[in-house]
């Protein structure tokens, strides 16, 4: 029996063993942050630099989007069938231009109903004016009754009234008629066409939309400990990712309201017109947040593996590839060290 059992523990053990090494059971552990390179000397012309502290001030990004100042929504004025749309998104339109054409054929007819009943009601007036003078020189001369110049005086107010009545409605069904061609209330790019010919137009329902691209901005929601200290007319870096380019802007406005979850205000910053930018397109803000203490490498010392990032620490005059965190690049090269390095420690470049 113990011959049975003795070779089947040994095989088990020998399984185990060669499981532990293969897991690396009998090697040196390295710290999380190292890659050992022992017995590696570091040549005697190396380029060296020191990780330094630096005390400096901070920023803190905030994402937003570029909108315009001026949105436009073109709507009608009259319930009425469209004849014509004559832009398409992206055009670039100037105030003035005929947008949209609609059916005019109903208003036409109106106008020419109110003119000719205008042009009917001026020639009783003139009748009724002329019947008034006569009257009244026949009363002066004592061969009419007051009563007869009386009535010819009503008409002729009578007269006088219809003529401005049917005037008012003639400039009505002109003004009506106005309406049939939309034109553009402002310079703009159009950005949605809401509506195509064949379509009824409803008044107060929007057919296109508008922005003016010389008055954009961006609109970032900056934490509220931040944005308390930031006024109007602060000058703020806004990176545009979709050009790979940062730009300096003004702060427009700070509404005044933050958003009771996130804790934000929104802040909105004017941006130089430049026909590649276009409304919704991504942005951030860079807000100032003090001071704070970064350690700093050149960029040269901090080489990538991957998504991973090392640098070489030189230590007793031998070389050691340690991993390393980055974080944002300052104005002058160097990168931020977020995690893996001491202040003072010497890398190579």
């Amino acid at each position: 029996m113990l011959r049975r059992i003795v070779p089947g523990l040994l095989v088990l053990v020998a399984i185990v063993l060669a499981v532990a090494w293969l897991s690396g059971w009998f090697e040196a552990k390295i710290p999380p942050d190292r890659i050992e390179t022992a017995g590696v000397e570091v040549p005697a012309d190396a380029r060296t630099a020191v990780v330094e502290r630096v005390v400096g001030p901070a920023i803190e990004w905030a994402s937003g989007a570029i909108e315009s100042a001026r949105r436009t929504t073109v709507a009608a004025r009259i319930l009425a069938q469209i004849a014509e749309v004559r832009v398409n998104a992206g055009d670039q339109v100037v105030k003035g231009d005929v947008l949209v054409v609609l059916d005019a054929r109903d208003l036409e007819s109106r106008v020419r109903q109110a003119s000719q009943a205008l042009k009917a009601a001026k020639a009783q007036r003139d009748r009724a004016r002329q019947d008034l003078k006569r009257a009244d020189q026949l009363l002066k001369e004592g061969v009419t009754t007051r009563q007869r110049y009386d009535e010819a005086f009503s008409e002729a107010q009578t007269a006088e009234a219809e003529v401005n009545r049917l005037t008012q409605s003639l400039d009505e069904a002109q003004t009506a008629l106005s309406y049939t061609e939309i034109r553009a209330p402002v310079d703009g790019r159009v950005i949605d066409r809401l509506a195509e010919p064949g379509d009824t137009a409803v008044a107060g329902q929007a057919l296109l939309r508008l922005y003016d691209p010389s008055t954009l901005r961006v609109d970032a929601p900056v934490r509220e400990s931040l944005a308390v200290g930031l006024k109007v007319g602060d000058m703020l870096r806004v990176e545009i990712s979709a050009l790979q380019e940062t730009v300096t802007g003004p702060i427009d406005e700070i509404v005044p309201f933050a958003e009771p979850g996130a804790r934000t205000l929104l802040v909105k910053v004017r941006l130089e017109s430049d026909p590649r930018l276009f409304a919704g397109m991504f942005a951030r803000v860079a807000v100032p947040a003090g001071e704070r203490v970064r350690l700093m490498v050149p960029s040269d010392a901090v080489s990538q593996i991957g998504q991973l990032e090392f640098v070489t620490v030189v230590e007793d005059g031998r070389a050691a590839r340690r991993m390393v965190t980055t974080g944002g690049r300052a104005d002058d090269g160097r990168v931020e060290i977020l995690s893996g390095l001491k202040d003072g420690e010497i890398v190579t470049r």
